[in-house]
């Protein structure tokens, strides 16, 4: 008889300041013969986690359980310790000027330099699900949520391999954030590809060269253009669909 398929399971839980995240884990659509591999993704600013709908695709399809999360201040990701509202700024014009005014009056307004604290939050509450493999786990980070989830690696038992897509941000943790994400990559062994355009317009092909270099279990990968964050992800799917195949399954 065919065993019955899982159903997603709705992710609540509080974050260290009280605010409350919110994300789902998607189970792949086959007859569960036995524990699932753990990918989490953590999105871009100002998007949600919705913004990963075709790595979400590939991922089911190679057999990985996926739970994506809402960052703090954005989609459902938006009561804070106080029960109130408390969301991004979102640009108000259409240059980057507006986005980087937004972007940094959000840093301090919703905390973003907590999202490595969330990441590992989530994942713990990941693990513990039920036919979930916690030993094989892949961290998934576009643009800060790649900052967040490096920095987060290393306190990542089960990690297997590390992705990111436009890894940027980085200040948003001290005027030291690119090198705690270098020391982040030094203490962990997990498969790691860390992917941006060449000309990125937040610096994340110099974190990419920075996070890498010299490491055997890391890799830049840089391709031609300007696109940012997951805008990439046709261009490196590729690369990253084989190495997460690789680590997890």
């Amino acid at each position: 008889m065919p065993q019955p398929l899982l159903s997603a399971i709705e992710m609540t839980l509080q974050a260290a300041d009280g605010l409350v995240l919110k994300g789902a884990l998607v189970y792949p659509e086959i007859e569960p013969e036995g524990d699932f591999p753990l990918a989490v993704l953590a999105h871009q600013y100002p998007a949600t986690a919705d913004s990963f709908a075709p790595l979400v695709e590939d991922l089911l399809e190679l057999g990985v359980a996926v739970l994506a999360f809402d960052e703090r201040g954005h989609g459902a990701s938006v009561q804070g310790a106080d029960g109130r509202p408390l969301v991004i700024d979102s640009p108000l014009g259409f240059g980057m000027e507006a986005f980087g005014a937004a972007f940094v009056s959000s840093i301090t307004k919703v905390g973003f330099n907590r999202i490595d604290d969330d990441v590992l939050r989530v994942a713990s509450w990941g693990v513990a699900q039920n036919f979930i493999d916690p030993s094989h786990v892949a961290l998934i980070g576009a643009s800060v949520g790649g900052t967040a989830v490096t920095l987060a690696a290393p306190r990542i038992p089960g990690l297997k391999a590390l992705v990111t897509f436009g890894a940027a941000g980085e200040l948003v943790w001290g005027e030291d954030g690119r090198a705690r994400g270098r020391a982040a990559m030094q203490q962990t062994t997990a498969r790691t590809l860390h992917a941006s355009s060449k000309a990125d317009p937040f610096g994340a092909a110099d974190n990419a060269r920075a996070w890498s270099e010299g490491l055997k279990h890391a890799k830049a990968l840089i391709v031609p253009g300007s696109a940012h964050a997951m805008a990439i992800y046709y261009s490196v799917r590729e690369e990253v669909v084989p190495l997460l195949e690789a680590a997890l399954t």
